[in-house]
């Protein structure tokens, strides 16, 4: 409930710059559509995906199952592939980290989408923005986002009282990808 009342907030704030538009819920997207005076056609999504959930609303895989704070990715490289993308739009994907790898040490990590390297860095507990160029997204309605990690660790060589043998890198609680794709509009001379 939470979400819709922020997502409708951020759609009603996008059509306000809008001669007209219309706003469109499907699941756990959302998607404002509008002409924008002076730059053409622009659309508008805002997707949330909840990873404490057993099913996240999006396909995954390297990750350990749901756990009340969300998933850890326990491989090397684990893929989160997002449907119903807008073709050639900016995105911006916030990634809610609850944990970083076993032993307090920060995560290091890669962010590749279509096999396009569009970041890197290292993060404790917080959040990651990962801005990904409409180019990477290309003329795909699907986005495969890849985070490599670089530094995974299993928590029993950290502590061998802790039985867990999984390898870990970070916990992810929930990612948002927000995208605007504006379709120009050539001027015609009167």
């Amino acid at each position: 409930m939470k979400k819709n009342f922020f997502y409708a907030l951020g759609m009603a704030a996008m059509l306000c710059g809008c001669s007209s538009g219309s706003v469109e819920e499907d699941g756990n997207r959302m998607t404002a559509m509008g002409f924008v005076g002076g730059l053409g056609n622009a659309t508008m999504s805002v997707s949330y995906y909840d990873f404490k959930e057993e099913d996240p609303g999006c396909q995954i895989s390297g990750f350990s199952g749901a756990e009340g704070f969300g998933r850890w990715t326990n491989e090397e490289s684990s893929t989160v592939t997002f449907e119903n993308i807008v073709p050639n739009s900016d995105l911006t994907a916030k990634i809610v980290v609850t944990n970083a790898v076993p032993g307090g040490d920060a995560t290091k990590y890669e962010v590749y989408v279509n096999e396009q390297k569009v970041d890197e860095g290292e993060t404790y507990p917080g959040d990651i923005y990962v801005n990904v160029p409409a180019d990477a997204v290309g003329d795909n309605d699907n986005l495969n986002l890849v985070f490599k990690i670089l530094n995974p660790k299993r928590p029993i060589d950290v502590n061998p009282e802790i039985y867990d043998s999984r390898l870990l890198g970070m916990a992810i609680s929930s990612i948002t990808l927000y995208g605007v794709a504006v379709d120009e509009v050539e001027e015609t001379e009167d």
